[in-house]
């Protein structure tokens, strides 16, 4: 697919290229199919591996790649390459991400100054644009794991807070890497845009650094409520320990008379007396009943 950069993109046939245009080919295309005027594949570095985000810079072109976390499984990535120069963008791509996101930019964008710069800074922007409302996505899911901790309703809960941290991780690397590619843009070392859209690729840059920022702040909230989470499996195993040592007090005192009068002594009064078996009886539940008392009294026992 081809598309002239003027106010706005106009689809075109490949034979109605002219400067600056845009073109969106697959790896297959960018192998065997003649190139745009401007670009030569000699010195066109094939990416085959599209990880994560970088830039680099060549004599007259910046190239990289962009590895986009997919927003519903963040275990999948969406990649593509790219190529600047100033006579056009080409990128290279076979998820379909791209032709998405400039048929979104053409029809809702006019360019005063139409430039590649401003074109890119477009694309980059229409890239992150609804990434805020991801996160406060998340901020909201973590907000609701937050409520169920306070409520003691731990169920599940590490299932979901080990997932809802893979994301932000996931998240956190994505735009550490656009950071470090909109700081190749800036430099400008190549000199391919002006200083129009040195400006505007300033507003992605802080954009991103925004949401990088966002995503830490995340991170922490999640470890906060991990640390709240524990701290209700403390107070739960401090209510069991209570509980045990509480009724072993209890049952402690039976334990010593059960052991004195189960002692082989001959010469025990108590043992051939009439009585004997209702005095040790009344005895414990005397003694039962006291400690009970004493705990209640001091509070041992809710």
């Amino acid at each position: 697919m081809y598309y002239s950069i003027g106010e706005k993109l106009v689809r075109i046939k490949e034979e109605e290229i002219s400067e600056p245009f845009v073109a969106v080919l697959t790896s297959d295309g960018f192998k065997k199919d003649a190139l745009p005027p401007g670009f030569d594949r000699s010195v066109m570095q094939h990416y085959p591996q599209q990880r994560f985000c970088k830039a680099e810079v060549h004599k007259e072109m910046l190239s990289g790649t962009i590895s986009v976390p997919d927003k519903k499984c963040f275990d999948k990535k969406m990649a593509f390459s790219y190529y600047i120069n100033s006579s056009g963008v080409i990128f290279i791509d076979d998820s379909g991400l791209v032709a998405g996101l400039i048929e979104k930019t053409k029809n809702s964008v006019l360019w005063r100054e139409p430039s590649v710069g401003h074109f890119f800074y477009t694309f980059l922007e229409t890239l992150v644009e609804n990434d805020l409302m991801h996160l406060e996505d998340i901020e909201d899911r973590l907000a609701k794991l937050e409520t169920s901790v306070l409520s003691d309703k731990l169920d599940g809960f590490m299932r979901s807070i080990v997932s809802i941290r893979k994301e932000i991780l996931s998240s956190s690397h994505y735009y550490s890497q656009l950071c470090d590619v909109a700081l190749v843009f800036l430099e400008n070392e190549n000199e391919i845009f002006d200083g129009s859209a040195l400006r505007l690729l300033k507003h992605f840059s802080d954009r991103v650094h925004r949401l990088r920022q966002e995503t830490q702040m995340l991170r922490e909230y999640s470890l906060q409520i991990s640390e709240a989470y524990q701290t209700q499996i403390d107070i739960r195993q401090n209510i069991v320990m209570k509980v045990l040592t509480t009724v072993t007090a209890i049952f402690l005192p039976l334990s010593l008379i059960a052991g004195w009068y189960g002692m082989n002594f001959k010469h025990m009064p108590e043992l051939c007396w009439r009585y004997g078996y209702h005095y040790v009886f009344l005895l414990s539940i005397i003694v039962v009943i006291g400690c009970v008392w004493i705990f209640k009294k001091k509070k041992f026992l809710g």
